[in-house]
């Protein structure tokens, strides 16, 4: 059984912006989870983050630099590490802070871990931007001892930037199918993070998402349109993106 916790997980690299408000206040809001939780190496700044703070318990914690000896330069492999370290201690549910919830997660709880295809049957692997895990889950202990031969550690695009964070786990998947569940397409990661489905989250009108638990924002894909972002244009929106957080904001 997956304890009811919503975990995220922040280092301080960039700032703290609307869309991740958004993100945190709508696991607060639905997710169905009992507590959410912000694990960070320091707290964030900035308007958005004053208006997050009451909504979460801030837990601080170290960002790894190595694992198995071979160094973590990148603040989302720091990320990878902690997520997984964090649901086998205490278990829960996690998603990255460019993730907003639609819907409930409750009815996945009844398993020992969850994941989420990446395209149509896992073409892409499994993605880990968001994921539930029972604690002591052991899956995901494997997947993280899993690390010592698949971590490279490498710059965002290269050959080994998904290696152990997507490759491995959908491995496992196949290998290890007792101990873990795997979630359709749609449930956490459609639209996709390719030119048009970036455009259908925050462009096409009415643009319908109907089978999903949460909406993957794709923050790297999506930069041009989440750094011009506004509470205004939220609220005369009719996009994906727009019609799943207005009712989010404060009028």
């Amino acid at each position: 059984m997956i304890p009811s916790n919503f975990h995220f997980v922040y280092i301080k690299e960039r700032p703290w912006k609307l869309h991740h408000f958004l993100s945190v206040s709508s696991a607060v809001f639905r997710s169905g989870a009992d507590k959410v939780v912000l694990w960070c190496d320091e707290e964030p700044e900035g308007e958005y983050w004053e208006m997050t703070e009451p909504l979460v318990e801030v837990q601080r914690v170290k960002a790894p630099t190595e694992i198995f000896g071979k160094p973590i330069t990148q603040p989302a492999h720091k990320s990878d590490v902690i997520r997984l370290q964090v649901l086998i201690e205490h278990g829960g549910i996690y998603a990255d802070t460019d993730v907003i919830v639609v819907k409930p997660f409750t009815e996945l709880l009844d398993n020992q871990f969850v994941m989420g295809q990446q395209n149509v049957g896992g073409a892409e692997g499994l993605c880990p931007a968001t994921m539930l895990g029972s604690k002591d889950s052991v899956f995901a202990k494997t997947w993280l001892a899993g690390f010592k031969d698949t971590f490279g550690g490498g710059p965002p695009g290269s050959p080994t930037w998904c290696t152990h964070s997507v490759n491995l786990p959908a491995y496992l998947a196949n290998t290890m199918q007792e101990t873990i569940t795997i979630a359709d397409h749609e449930a956490f990661f459609w639209p996709l993070y390719h030119e048009d489905g970036v455009r259908n989250i925050f462009e096409t009108p009415n643009y319908n998402a109907p089978n999903a638990y949460s909406i993957h924002l794709w923050e790297s894909s999506g930069k041009k349109y989440l750094d011009e972002m506004t509470e205004d244009k939220i609220k005369q929106g009719n996009s994906l993106f727009a019609r799943i957080t207005k009712d989010l904001l404060n009028d």
